[in-house]
C-alpha cells in the first residue's frame, strides 16, 4: 500500500455558520492560508497525525474554531497566530483522545488479525491489519467504531468487536505480565490442554498473549478480552527473549521473507495470512523486532539512501527497492516496494503476481520483470535506530 489513499483531503478551514439564522463574513483569505501553513508545517501526513478545523467569522466579530487535533502543539500554534491578528477567538477544537473516552484511551487487539478500515463501517476500504495483543491508543468513538492509533502512528477505524479498551494503570499491567509471543507460522489454541479439543482461537506468528502458567506440553494462556486456553508451549516463546534473539540480519530477513512465498495479495493486508507489498515489508520486520511505516511512499522516507548503478551494483541483499513513476512535476510517486535479495533477484507481494514472489531486475536473467526494472526509482537501507525504524523493545506502548 503506497500513497495517500487514506486521507487525501487536506486541511478544511470551512467557512461555515456558527448557530442558525447568524450571518457569517467572507472569511479573510489571508487567515486561510495562514491555517494551511500550520498544518503543513505540522500534519504533513494525515495518515499519522490531524489538526481538521472548522472557522467562521461571526457578525458579532468574534472568530469561532470548531475541529479536532492529535497535536495540542498544532492547535496551540494555531491559536497564538490567530491572536497576533487581533482576533477573539472562541476555541471548540478537540485535542485527542477525546474527553468522553474517558481513561480507557489505550486498547489491545483481541482476535490473530484484526482489520482496520479507512473509515467507519464494515464495507470500508482496508487500510491496515494489526495481530493479536497488539496495543493501540483510543482517539474517538462514533457509535460502535473507534479511531485509532497504531504503534507505527497509522490511523485508521477498528470496530470495537476487535479491541478491549484499557486504561493506562491496566496497560502498566499488561506490560509487566508474563507475555508470550506464537513463533509458528500458523496455529490455535484450545480449550483443554489437548489438540483434539475445541479450538478457542486461530494464532499467526507474532500474536501476543499472556501466560498464567503450564500443563504438560501446552502453556495456560490468557486473552485480552479474559478468554482462557492452552497453546502447545513449543509454539511460544517469552516475549523479551524472542526479540532478544532476532537481531536484524539478511540471513533472517530473507529466511522470512521466503517463508511468505505464495502467500496471497491483500489490499490492506499487513499479516502473515496475506499481504500488500508493504504489509510484506513490515511482517518481514516485525518477525526481526521492528516496526516501520505502514505505506511504501512513509517507507521510502525510512533508514538510509542507497545508490546503485545499472547494474545494481551498490545494493546489498536486504535492501529496500522502491518503484513507481515519476509525475509531471518531476516528484517521485511511489506506489511499490520490495526486498532485495541479490545477484537482481528481489521478493515481494504484487497484485499483479496474485501472490508473493522472486522476479529478477537483470535482463539476462530468468524471472526478468521488466516493468518493475523500469519503474525501480530508489534503494534505501533501513537499520535499526536510522529513520522511520522502531525497536519494538523500546517503544514505550510495549515497555
Amino acid at each position: 500500500m503506497s500513497h495517500y489513499r487514506l486521507f487525501l483531503l487536506p486541511l478544511l478551514f470551512l467557512l461555515t455558520l456558527g448557530c442558525e439564522n447568524t450571518a457569517t463574513d467572507p472569511f479573510p483569505p489571508a487567515l486561510e492560508d495562514l491555517v494551511q501553513g500550520i498544518e503543513a508545517h505540522f500534519v504533513p501526513d494525515r495518515r499519522v497525525n490531524r489538526l481538521d478545523v472548522e472557522g467562521a467569522l461571526e457578525e458579532d466579530g468574534k472568530l469561532y474554531l470548531r475541529g479536532e487535533t492529535t497535536l495540542p502543539k498544532a492547535k496551540d500554534s494555531l491559536l497564538n497566530a490567530l491572536a497576533a491578528v487581533n482576533y477573539q477567538i472562541i476555541d471548540s477544537i478537540k485535542v485527542l483522545p477525546a474527553a468522553d473516552l474517558g481513561e480507557a484511551t489505550y486498547a489491545l487487539t483481541r482476535h490473530s488479525v484484526a482489520n482496520l478500515r479507512s473509515e467507519k463501517g464494515h464495507s470500508q476500504e482496508l487500510a491496515t491489519q494489526v495481530l493479536l495483543g497488539t496495543p493501540l491508543r483510543v482517539l474517538k468513538q462514533d457509535e460502535e467504531w473507534f479511531f485509532v492509533q497504531c504503534p507505527d502512528g497509522y490511523l485508521a477505524w477498528l470496530h470495537g468487536g476487535e479491541l478491549v479498551r484499557l486504561t493506562a494503570a491496566e496497560m502498566k499491567e499488561w506490560k509487566a505480565a508474563e507475555r508470550m509471543v506464537f513463533t509458528e507460522e500458523s496455529g490455535y489454541s484450545y480449550q483443554t490442554p489437548a489438540t483434539d479439543s475445541r479450538r478457542v482461537g486461530d494464532l499467526v506468528k507474532g500474536c501476543i498473549l499472556v501466560s498464567t502458567g503450564t500443563e504438560g506440553k501446552f502453556t495456560k494462556v490468557l486473552y485480552p478480552d479474559g478468554r482462557k486456553a492452552y497453546v502447545l508451549s513449543e509454539s511460544l516463546e517469552e516475549f523479551a527473549l524472542w526479540l532478544a534473539k532476532v537481531p536484524l540480519s539478511f540471513v533472517l530477513t530473507s529466511e522470512i521473507a521466503k517463508a511468505q512465498l505464495g502467500k496471497p495479495y491483500l489490499w490492506g493486508g499487513t499479516s502473515p495470512k496475506a499481504m500488500d507489498c508493504s504489509g510484506f515489508t513490515k511482517t518481514v520486520y516485525w518477525q526481526q523486532g521492528l516496526i516501520i511505516p505502514r505505506d511504501a511512499s512513509q517507507q521510502v522516507n525510512a533508514g538510509e539512501p542507497v545508490e546503485y548503478n545499472k547494474d545494481l551494483k551498490g545494493l546489498q541483499a536486504g535492501d529496500f527497492l522502491f518503484f513507481g513513476r515519476i509525475r509531471d512535476d518531476g516528484s517521485e510517486k511511489i506506489t511499490h516496494v520490495g526486498i532485495y535479495l541479490g545477484d537482481g533477484a528481489f521478493i515481494h507481494s504484487g497484485s499483479d503476481n496474485g501472490a508473493n514472489a522472486i522476479q529478477q531486475l537483470l535482463p539476462e536473467r530468468p524471472g526478468y520483470a521488466p516493468h518493475r526494472r523500469e519503474s525501480l526509482l530508489q534503494a534505501r537501507r533501513l537499520q535499526p535506530e536510522t529513520i522511520g525504524v522502531q525497536q519494538v523493545a523500546n517503544h514505550p506502548w510495549y515497555w
